[in-house]
């Protein structure tokens, strides 16, 4: 509370200013003070603890860890790794799965895109008690991609039901059909607790599987043409009440019951069981996934969207989200404008809702778009009905970076601590830490296109910090690892970079540079890359940024390890093998840029930009070209890449300065 001055005081202030205008003394200092240098401060609490994180994960349902099984190595191991492997890639630390219920009569196919092996294919028997039963190949690609995340350290494991065995149904089928209501019979509720307690036991027994959570019903309030099953939310608090809970207790269950799953980011599924103390004893997980409800371009969820659970110390997970529409399906929402949206919504909904863990629906998957993935696995275009598609390419967007700038640094067992969100605008700041080791992350969010200073002050944090080390992903960077900052009386500052996401942790608990790969999403900064000719040399230009200027005849710059895959900028089919490549450049002499691949002699040119003769080196304009992708040498897989740079005359004129190179999907007029 703010004290109030007396009125003694604010006399003698009074007296004091008549006597200072009596002199002529200007006033205008003591009014208006000079403005402050210092940046912007977020201070983090170490003491003042939020919610404990419970991880980062997603699902591969739908046979979508059979695209990353049939890949030949040693590609398999890298995508396996850049998912799963916190030293090689973002730590995913859960892996939600999909409760067979054998509906491949009903829709999809065995290997590509569909329903997946019941354990009760009729009320007869369990498939582990056939004789015939074929182990190897039941339910073989989630099983192999459990056993895959268990090598590099997962040990939490969510199996989900979308629906019941169609002889459970209503309307006999997996799916809407059209026939009944595409519901579980109320008859078979105990049959239905009784399946999902023996998916449990059989997954211990016969693959030595420990599923740590289990869920009744994917998106209750959806029924469709793929494995689907309607509940209201009194008949979830029924079934679990009376049927699945008491089962689970009696035969010993360890899977603790998630509820809820609803399309829509709120407890609505799951409140007639929270409001039900009989019922609220079961629930350990209140969950829900991402596809309505939430605010400001899908970066925001409403704060009482799990006031319930919140009040009764619910743990919360977001369990599936994704881009979805064609407008999301695009070019520019696989760059870091898509990957800032997500970090933003990671960031606010842990803040706001306290959700403990955040899913992405398929981290890895081949399909027909790239809005559904992390990591894209290319295929070769033919009919993926008859037979694997997977041609061992692979696209990854820059969400999977900005994923990677929280799931990489939060394990499961740390815990949200305060800290200032927004120290300055457009900037947002979470912080965590690991109370066993006294390890901490803070993620930084720059929405701003301007760079921005922030002072980080920790506050109330064990010992003395050295030094922390950023991990950055921005328009030109995918988490790329920076030089360590040193802290003073555990205070640092940092720039951070216009649109980016930062992530520090401290220097001695600091992880290895991720593999050096660079992708047709990121921006190609002259002034950043990874090798030059003599005589190019770097200035600012009067925009503030660096550019690369003494550009003459046979100079060239380079990047390494650049991944064109399919040579598509975008993943939809009619834009298969479309790419472009433009150039911001301010015109001298002119000249042209050659792209060429592997080499700036004896490359091949899959590219030619022209730019214009006796321009003004500080008027920037765009140039543009067609890149050739063709497979067999075109920019087509990973390629280092050269720009090269050359004149008709090949006289030493200065001919150009440059700023940087973007791919896309048209060329600029």
């Amino acid at each position: 509370m703010k004290k109030r001055r007396n009125g003694k005081v604010l006399s003698l202030l009074l007296i004091f200013a008549l006597v200072i205008g009596s002199f002529g003394w200007q006033s205008t200092s003591l009014a208006k003070p000079k403005a402050s240098t210092e940046p912007p401060v977020t201070v983090v609490d170490w003491d003042h603890e939020l919610q404990e994180m419970d991880g980062f994960g997603g699902s591969f349902a739908f046979h979508k860890g059979g695209s990353i099984m049939r890949l030949e190595e040693p590609v398999r191991s890298k995508i396996l790794d850049l998912l799963f492997s916190q030293e090689n890639g973002i730590g995913l630390s859960i892996v939600r799965n999909m409760i067979g219920d054998g509906g491949i009569a009903d829709w999809g196919n065995e290997h590509y895109d569909g329903p997946t092996d019941t354990i009760l294919p009729s009320p007869d028997e369990y498939v582990w008690e056939d004789q015939e039963w074929d182990k190897e190949a039941f339910d073989q690609y989630q099983i192999w991609i459990m056993n895959e995340a268990k090598k590099r350290g997962v040990d939490t494991f969510l199996s989900t039901a979308w629906s019941a065995p169609a002889w459970m149904k209503q309307n006999g089928s997996v799916i809407d059909n059209g026939t009944a209501p595409n519901k579980l019979r109320e008859d078979m509720y105990q049959e239905y607790a009784d399946y999902l307690a023996s998916y449990v036991e059989g997954y211990k027994e016969h693959f030595d599987l420990d599923i740590t959570h289990i869920s009744p019903s994917n998106e209750p309030d959806f029924s469709g043409g793929y494995s689907s099953s309607l509940w209201t939310p009194e008949e979830l608090n029924t079934f679990v009440r009376d049927f699945m809970g008491p089962t689970f207790e009696e035969r010993n269950i360890p899977a603790d019951i998630v509820l809820g799953e609803s399309v829509g980011f709120d407890e609505e599924f799951a409140l007639p069981a929270l409001n039900d103390p009989i019922t609220n004893e079961y629930v350990d997980v209140v969950a829900a996934h991402g596809y309505s409800g939430l605010k400001s371009g899908g970066t925001e969820a409403d704060p009482d969207s799990f006031t319930r659970s919140q009040e009764l110390d619910k743990t919360i997970w977001q369990t599936e989200y994704m881009n979805q529409g064609e407008d999301k399906q695009t070019y520019e929402h696989n760059t870091i404008t898509d990957g800032l949206r997500y970090a933003n919504l990671i960031g606010n909904i842990f803040e706001d809702t306290g959700v403990s863990a955040y899913f992405w629906w398929w981290p890895a998957a081949n399909n027909g778009a790239d809005g559904s993935d992390l990591i894209r696995l290319v295929n070769d275009g033919s009919d993926q009905g008859i037979a694997p598609t997977e041609n061992g390419q692979y696209r990854i967007f820059k969400r999977f970076y900005t994923f990677g700038n929280y799931s990489r640094f939060i394990q499961p067992g740390y815990q949200m601590i305060e800290a200032d969100k927004h120290p300055a605008e457009e900037v947002m700041v979470t912080a965590y830490k690991d109370p066993e080791t006294d390890n901490f992350t803070l993620v930084a969010v720059n929405n701003s296109e301007q760079d921005q200073e922030i002072t980080f002050d920790l506050e109330g944090f064990p010992g003395d910090i050295e030094a922390v080390v950023p991990y950055r992903t921005s328009a030109s960077e995918n988490l790329e690892k920076l030089d360590a900052i040193e802290t003073n009386d555990n205070q640092f500052s940092m720039e951070l970079r216009g649109s980016s996401v930062t992530t520090f942790i401290p220097k001695q608990f600091e992880l290895p540079a991720l593999p050096d790969m660079k992708d047709v999403f990121s921006t190609y900064l002259a002034a950043e890359n990874d090798g030059q000719s003599a005589g190019l040399q770097t200035m600012e230009s009067k925009a503030g940024d660096k550019v690369i200027t003494n550009v003459r005849d046979g100079s060239y710059i380079n990047y390494t390890n650049v991944n064109f895959a399919d040579g598509s900028a975008s993943g939809q089919a009619d834009k298969r093998g479309i790419l472009s490549m433009n150039a911001t450049v301010a015109p001298i002499a002119g000249g042209t840029i050659e792209v060429r691949l592997d080499d700036p002699e004896n490359g091949k040119v899959v590219g030619t930009m022209e730019v214009p003769t006796n321009g003004n080196p500080n008027d920037w304009m765009t140039v543009s070209t067609m890149i050739d992708t063709n497979a067999t040498d075109g920019a087509n897989g990973f390629h280092d890449l050269y720009l090269v740079f050359t004149n008709d005359n090949h006289s030493n004129k200065k001919m150009f300065n440059v700023r940087e190179f973007q791919f896309s999907d048209e060329v600029v007029e």
